[in-house]
């Protein structure tokens, strides 16, 4: 029983041993490559107009950057004083989706806000007075 089966999983053995090196073998030739080389060559050689067909249609813009060196964006910051008021201030300032930065040192904190336009900056100036904080703008050129 031991010889049937060793020659069964040699017989399987080398069935797959064949398979493999059939697979393995390159089944294109040299001198066929070579061929078509030659083809795509002579091919290419005759011109042909292109046409190019855009999905869409397309728009073209002109700006001139040298006219906008700098850009003016608007600066808010907050003083904290106290623990308690920092976390008003990140209450009303989650309540309105606002970004902001938190810069912590020794003495004091203070929170940063920054705007595009004054128009946004002077909305968020309105709230915070409501809410009697100490609170100023700053405009800030920044260059391109």
């Amino acid at each position: 029983m031991k010889i049937f089966i060793s020659f069964l999983f040699f017989l399987t053995f080398a069935i797959l041993i064949a398979i493999y090196v059939n697979i393995s073998k390159p089944q294109i030739n040299l001198k066929e490559i070579a061929k078509q080389e030659n083809l795509t060559k002579e091919k290419s050689e005759i011109k042909k107009p292109t046409i190019y067909n855009f999905p869409a249609k397309v728009l073209a813009m002109h700006i001139d950057f040298r006219k906008y060196k700098y850009i003016y964006l608007y600066r808010v910051i907050i003083n904290v004083k106290d623990r308690y008021e920092l976390f008003n201030m990140k209450a009303i300032l989650k309540n309105f989706n606002l970004i902001y930065s938190l810069v912590e040192n020794k003495k004091n904190e203070k929170i940063y806000i920054l705007f595009r336009n004054l128009n946004e900056a002077k909305k968020v100036l309105d709230i915070f007075k409501e809410y009697n904080f100490k609170i100023k703008i700053e405009k800030i050129k920044q260059r391109i």
